[in-house]
């Protein structure tokens, strides 16, 4: 009986010491294009159905009104489509770069109106950890999350003013760029066009801040963006800083935490570009953070419709990942 309880306890300090040491000299798959580790996709899956199962509320959203599915539409072109697409529309970059790959919200395999409500909403409202989805409960009140979850509850039946809302802003390219897209003129960049409530900011286009971060190393500005993970990870200004999403309070205190460290008379660029400039929900907050910490040289880069059209498309320099 000894021998078997000797052997039991060797049988598991032996699996611990192996599992250590399979992350510990970097063979396990953290990369987005590694193969899932096995049992991995089961046991996330099992463990995320029931812990939703325990939680998702119980909501008809079948009596939401047109209004509200505006609303939640609007949110979802800010906050969601970057990731989860538009109907009739293509993949991102960052979107095509991510594991597991979000689901396609608008295409025949990726709707969930067949999901109930409550099932969309914990998911909005929560996000899912170790993915690239973020909750959102500090940044959208309870109503909006459920404009959200109605919204892609009807996603196969929308009215035309939905539909309309969920159109890609004008401009937008056929086909979203790679990370490395062909060269082109760097003249071609969006052009600094004021948005009204930025009459104060200082503004930076796209080829200026290029030809800045060329330039001699002591005189390039720092640059951080202030925007989602998911879209830093999925392609970002080479040598820009993960700021955090200022629209949230972790965001905004990470904001805090990497800007103490810098010098009030240096030049700092911000950016998010998760969405058209006029509905961004990270730059302003960002801005006014950094202004009232007595950043004396702030600028902030001009992004009229998003970082994969106004960066990447024009041909400037973009990395992915940390």
């Amino acid at each position: 009986m000894k021998t078997f309880i000797l052997g039991v306890v060797v049988a598991f300090v032996l699996a611990f010491v192996g599992v250590f040491f399979y992350f510990d000299l970097g063979l396990a798959p953290v990369a987005t294009s590694d193969k899932p580790m096995p049992m991995e996709t089961y046991f996330a899956k099992k463990a995320l159905h029931a812990r939703i199962n325990k939680e998702a509320p119980k909501r008809d959203v079948s009596g939401f009104t047109t209004a509200d599915l505006v609303t939640g539409a609007n949110i979802y072109q800010a906050d969601c489509a970057f990731c989860h697409g538009l109907p009739n529309g293509t993949k991102s970059a960052a979107a095509n770069g991510m594991f597991p790959p979000p689901p396609q919200l608008f295409t025949p395999h990726g709707m969930v109106t067949d999901d109930p409500a409550g099932v969309t909403y914990w998911k909005v409202k929560n996000g899912i950890r170790l993915t690239g989805m973020p909750g959102f409960h500090v940044s959208l009140s309870d109503q909006q999350m459920w404009d959200v979850a109605a919204v892609l509850a009807r996603a196969d039946k929308l009215p035309p003013e939905v539909t309309n809302a969920l159109k890609p802003a004008a401009g937008d390219p056929p086909d979203p760029p790679s990370v490395n897209p062909p060269a082109t003129n760097p003249s071609a960049a969006s052009p600094a066009v004021t948005a009204p409530e930025w009459n104060d900011a200082r503004q930076i286009s796209a080829a200026e801040l290029e030809k800045k971060l060329s330039g001699p190393k002591t005189q390039r500005p720092i640059v951080l963006q202030v925007g989602f993970k998911v879209l830093y990870d999925g392609g970002h200004i080479p040598g820009a800083i993960f700021a955090g999403p200022a629209s949230t309070a972790e965001g905004a205190a990470r904001l805090k935490a990497e800007a103490g460290e810098i010098a009030r008379d240096k030049e700092v660029v911000i950016y998010c570009g998760c969405c058209p400039w006029e509905k961004c929900p990270n730059i302003h907050p960002a801005y006014d953070e950094l202004r009232k910490m007595g950043f004396s040289r702030l600028v902030v880069l001009l992004i009229p419709q998003d970082f994969a059209h106004d960066w990447i498309g024009q041909g400037f320099p973009a990395v992915k990942g940390k």
